[in-house]
């Protein structure tokens, strides 16, 4: 077995040490990227909820504007304070609503299809 020279085996420890780092540091650059990729998951998820609930909104909005009534001045006022009265009155409900999740136009929205993609 040869023997090597000191400044040698040095080099040798030298080479081993930077490969095992780059290694490791290819392995945090994976682990980065999966945490990034999730995250990003998360982020696209969590903007598509939030579309859902405003597009819910909407939805509900249109529908309670339609359903209150509209000759009660007794109830919301005269002329045009009533009217604002009264459209602000269905945003809220239509806005509680959509947030609660007890209609389900948001959650039909977000669901997943059944192999495992996102609606579009």
């Amino acid at each position: 077995m040869p023997i090597l020279p000191s400044a040698a085996a040095a080099d040798q420890a030298l080479w081993a040490a930077k490969q095992s780092n780059r290694l490791a540091s290819a392995g945090n650059a994976q682990a980065a990227a999966a945490s990034s990729q999730a995250q990003a998951s998360q982020a696209r998820d969590s903007k598509a909820k939030a579309v859902g609930q405003q597009f819910e909104a909407l939805y509900l909005r249109q529908m309670m504007e339609e359903w209150l009534p509209k000759d009660s001045d007794s109830l919301f006022g005269e002329g045009t304070a009533g009217s604002v009265w009264r459209s602000m009155l269905a945003d809220n409900m239509a806005t509680t609503l959509s947030k609660s999740g007890t209609i389900g136009i948001a959650q039909m929205i977000f669901k997943h299809e059944p192999d495992g993609s996102k609606g579009k």
